[in-house]
């Protein structure tokens, strides 16, 4: 699988997953029509907009949540990834539980490494609002 294959395959699985969880689907990287949207950005690193690659909403929590893909390791804590967990989380920050909800997913082999990554470069007060979620795909390489 190329690169451009195994992503579309990642972003497929996290619309499944957020099916799976009950999120209404507002949009996905590669949905003819259903694009996500920019998301301002308020400062972070570069200062533009970030895009994620799926884009729901939790009735339940009735909270925004965003969906990532990580497909290896260099994209845990590049520049660019950094500036889009800080846009994501800070989010609707100001609204409690109402704050929006942050799934990435990537390869199972990552986690511990995204886990240790998350606390050292993201504020402790968005910890639990920042998800890690192990793919279901075959890696041949993180």
């Amino acid at each position: 699988m190329t690169g451009a294959d195994t992503r579309a395959a990642m972003i497929a699985e996290l619309v499944r997953l957020f099916e799976a969880r009950g999120y209404e689907l507002h949009g996905a990287a590669g949905m003819k029509d259903r694009e996500p949207p920019s998301i301002t950005n308020d400062g972070f690193g570069s200062g533009r907009p970030r895009k994620p690659e799926v884009i729901g909403y939790e009735p339940e929590g009735k909270r925004i949540v965003f969906g990532l893909v990580r497909e290896n390791r260099k994209s845990l804590d590049s520049e660019e990834s950094l500036e889009e967990y800080n846009v994501f989380l800070d989010h609707n920050a100001g609204l409690g539980k109402q704050a929006s909800l942050v799934l990435v997913l990537m390869p199972p082999a990552l986690i511990p490494e995204f886990t240790t990554m998350i606390t050292h470069y993201i504020h402790r007060e968005y910890w639990h609002r920042i998800v890690p979620v192990a793919s279901t795909l075959s890696f041949s390489q993180t």
